[in-house]
């Protein structure tokens, strides 16, 4: 990710949670497609403030970590988060990780900003455990997201495309679970192959 990016979200951390209108009622309904399963080790990447780390931890009632680009979204998170058991977050770009391996890595609406999704492809190889899954999550169609994001640019945001076409981009190494869109969300789901 671009440095870009991380000033971007830098400058937006503080007013991010007061922006975010998302329902975990239907957040909890996107991520049934993913079957996080009890006991697994999960890893919410470009996790921001946190928004849907809660939800993985209570899922897998396991450890969950958040990764994220920006400091400042970083540091929101842990205040939002202090004093919880079972879940951890780091600053840091998910591209040049050197943690270990988890049974599911979610992108929770972010996956746009991966500029170079080859990259991000090498990465969620390197950070699965074998068999484990990926998701990326959107809770806004392809349109509302270019509208969302058309302002940013190409240097902060990318377009879309169907996720069956964005899957290719991965086909060499993961294997297709779910791709689905529709005028509410926008979903990927793959298993390391």
């Amino acid at each position: 990710m671009s440095e870009e990016v991380r000033a971007f979200f830098d400058s937006v951390s503080e007013k991010w949670d007061g922006w975010s209108k998302d329902d975990l009622s239907i957040i909890r309904k996107l991520f049934q497609p993913i079957q996080i399963q009890k006991g697994d080790l999960v890893l919410d990447v470009a996790c921001g403030t946190g928004v849907v780390t809660g939800l993985l931890h209570e899922l897998s009632q396991a450890p969950v970590t958040g990764i994220d680009i920006s400091p400042k979204m970083i540091d929101v998170a842990k205040r939002k988060y202090q004093g919880q058991e079972g879940i951890d977050f780091l600053s840091g770009d998910f591209l040049q990780f050197e943690g270990g391996r988890f049974d599911v890595i979610v992108i929770y609406n972010a996956y746009p900003h991966f500029l170079e999704p080859e990259q991000l492809c090498s990465a969620l190889k390197k950070h699965l455990n074998p068999g484990g899954k990926f998701a990326i999550i959107h809770s806004l169609s392809r349109e509302k997201l270019r509208s969302h994001h058309g302002p940013l640019g190409p240097r902060i945001s990318r377009d879309l495309e169907a996720p069956e076409a964005e899957f290719q981009h991965f086909a060499k190494s993961f294997d297709l679970i779910a791709a689905y869109e529709d005028d509410d969300c926008y979903y990927l789901i793959s298993k390391l192959s």
